[in-house]
């Protein structure tokens, strides 16, 4: 994945971890974490925004391939449990970013909640 994709992924994670106006320090180490995964420089964190709010990454996401939006939804899906909260403007987020992709919400909320039991 190239630098400028990284990126991408790390402003759409940024924007779910804080749709719930509560950024949780395991969801903040989460974003450093994926900061540090995809080679991005932790001083360059200001780079993540502005955040992105569901439509706007459901936009950005279309525009990826289809292994690149799995991995987006997957890297979604691990940020929401990382504070083994599901909370509502989360589902909100996920809900648009789901729906272009055409995962169904019964399918969407089974891998939240697996992700939060493991």
């Amino acid at each position: 994945m190239d630098e400028m994709m990284s990126r991408k992924l790390c402003q759409i994670i940024a924007g779910i971890v804080v749709a719930d106006d509560d950024l949780d320090p395991a969801e903040d180490a989460f974003i450093e974490n994926l900061m540090k995964r995809f080679g991005l420089p932790l001083e360059e964190r200001d780079a993540l925004f502005p955040i992105m709010d569901g439509e706007e990454a459901a936009k950005e996401l279309l525009a990826l391939s289809p292994a690149a939006q799995r991995e987006a939804l997957g890297l979604l899906v691990e940020a929401v449990a990382a504070d083994k909260k599901y909370a509502a403007e989360e589902r909100e987020f996920l809900e648009k970013v789901a729906g272009v992709l055409s995962v169904p919400k019964d399918e969407l909320d089974r891998m939240v909640e697996a992700a939060i039991r493991g």
